[in-house]
């Protein structure tokens, strides 16, 4: 056997499941000793970091079988047979090798050495005692990273716009400053249905948001983060829901919308703001955005240049039949429209004074409100443990007990989402309504005179289902702008008490 041809194959896992086993480095140094003082022939040298817990996994070990079954070499040295393998089919088929005398033999740095002839049955049992030990790390972590979900600590690496910390067995997850802001703004505009994901990737890459390797967020990956209810601090686990003790960035209330906005715009297009109503007017007949063409017209005669605006049909769906209407026209509709909810300077003066007595009350009424969620809450949480109660005592099969768990879990976080609305509300309900007045005391005057983005931001505001068929505009209010249809609210002082009694209900 002295001139067999020795393959020095070296192998590492990562660090948490193989702590006892030396690096590659240290392995290869004792196998170089041990060759050296043997006198060994070492042809070829391999070392991966590869796990051995599955087959078909390790390049260089199926290239070290290809070498020895092709006659190029004869021997394997390793430091130890669990460098090998872990996994019975590539076990087996060292074994097999072996027995057929086309592994010449097999030694290890500790001075072992298996040959065609020698008792094969102690390889068997460290080829064994790798598998089971193997199999047990994995049962461990696995058991591990359930107790992790259990505790509401999220078992996998951090996700965009969170950061890991803590000791290991115990990490969490705490919002990245930078990146949480930008995941937060993401919602609120994916929340409008009015950008493109393809927008949304390019608008917030230029702001800075990257993976976690430091890549471009992809299409797909944009559309992970605007789905994933880790966001508003539940996450799942195999198939299970949890309800994480992180800090969320997002609101529940948030996440729906987006998620309805999404469902409702498979591809919603990105809303180009150089016009001042572009994407905000849909046609009736066929249902695509209004847009606004210019046309420029040079008369000779008098040598001057005019410039026109039309709004009309994209005809993104093919033909329409509905024909364009000039910028003047559609402004007079859209005035008209505005004045309705148009209130004068008497009513909003008093409308001020009215919001400021009333602030208090409001502050007593969204304090009941709290205690009536948080009585809400407390409900499901009880809820929650007879449901776990049930399953410890087989009352539930595990896939009712999960189904039923996630219904209350996003039941809870919807009610908590509601909380810390009420609260924030509290805050800033005075200049909310504040703010309702003004918007329609000065609406009119906005409409007439104001920029594109203050015209575009106003109607965003108060109105929904704007709407152009035969070179009308169909306009609906949105609540609570609604209410100033009523003349008696509009312009009557003495009912202005009611018409703020039914705002105090909505804000």
């Amino acid at each position: 056997m002295d001139n067999l041809r020795y393959i020095r194959y070296s192998r590492k896992s990562s660090e948490a499941k193989e702590k006892q086993a030396l690096s590659i480095s240290d392995q290869n140094l004792e196998c170089e000793e041990y060759a050296l003082k043997e006198g060994l022939k070492v042809t070829v040298k391999f070392g991966e970091s590869k796990t051995a817990y599955k087959p078909h996994k390790r390049e260089l070990f199926d290239k070290m079988l290809l070498l020895i079954e092709s006659g190029q070499a004869d021997a394997i040295l390793t430091w130890h047979p669990n460098r090998l393998c872990r996994n019975p089919e590539e076990g087996g088929k060292l074994l097999q090798l072996l027995q057929d005398n086309v592994i010449k033999e097999i030694r290890t740095t500790s001075g072992d050495v298996y040959t065609p002839e020698t008792d094969q049955l102690i390889l068997q049992i460290h080829f064994g005692m790798a598998n089971q030990y193997s199999r047990d790390i994995s049962r461990n972590v696995k058991r591990a990273l359930k107790h992790k979900a259990e505790r509401g600590e999220f078992p996998r690496r951090a996700i965009v716009g969170y950061d890991g910390y803590g000791e290991r067995g115990k990490r969490n997850l705490t919002p990245n400053p930078f990146e949480s802001e930008l995941i937060l703004e993401a919602y609120k505009m994916a929340s409008t249905a009015k950008y493109s994901l393809g927008y949304l990737v390019n608008y917030f890459y230029k702001k800075g948001l990257r993976t976690k390797y430091g890549k471009k967020v992809s299409k797909s990956h944009m559309y992970s983060i605007l789905t994933n209810s880790l966001y508003y601090g539940y996450f799942s686990y195999k198939g299970e829901l949890y309800k994480g003790n992180y800090e969320p960035i997002v609101p529940k209330t948030l996440f729906d919308l987006v998620e309805k906005a999404l469902q409702d715009r498979s591809k919603p297009k990105k809303v180009s703001w150089e016009k001042e109503y572009n994407g905000l007017v849909k046609c009736l007949e066929c249902g695509c955005a209004i847009t606004t063409t210019v046309k420029v017209k040079h008369y000779k005669r008098t040598n001057r240049t005019a410039e026109y605006k039309y709004l009309n049909c994209t005809h993104r769906k093919g033909d329409c039949n509905q024909k364009p209407i000039s910028l003047s026209e559609f402004e007079g509709q859209l005035i008209e429209n505005i004045s309705r909810i148009n209130i004068d300077e008497d009513v909003w003066k008093l409308g001020i004074e009215l919001l400021k007595e009333k602030h208090k009350d409001e502050t007593d009424k969204r304090a009941n409100q709290r205690t009536h969620l948080q009585t809400q809450f407390n409900s499901f949480q009880e809820k929650l443990n007879r449901l776990i109660d049930m399953r410890a005592n087989e009352e539930l099969s595990k896939e009712e007990f999960i189904v039923q768990k996630e219904l209350y879990l996003k039941e809870q976080a919807r009610i908590k989402s509601l909380i810390n609305e009420t609260t924030s509300n509290e805050r800033n309900w005075l200049e909310l309504a504040e703010n309702f007045l003004n918007t329609a005391f000065y609406a009119r005057e906005i409409i007439r005179k104001g920029e594109t983005e203050e015209k575009r931001n106003l109607i965003m505001a108060v109105g929904e289902n704007l709407f152009l068929r035969d070179k009308k505009l169909e306009f609906s209010f949105k609540k609570p702008f609604d209410i100033l249809l009523k003349p008696e609210y509009r312009t009557n002082g003495l009912a202005l008490v009611d018409y703020m009694r039914n705002l105090l209900t909505i804000f």
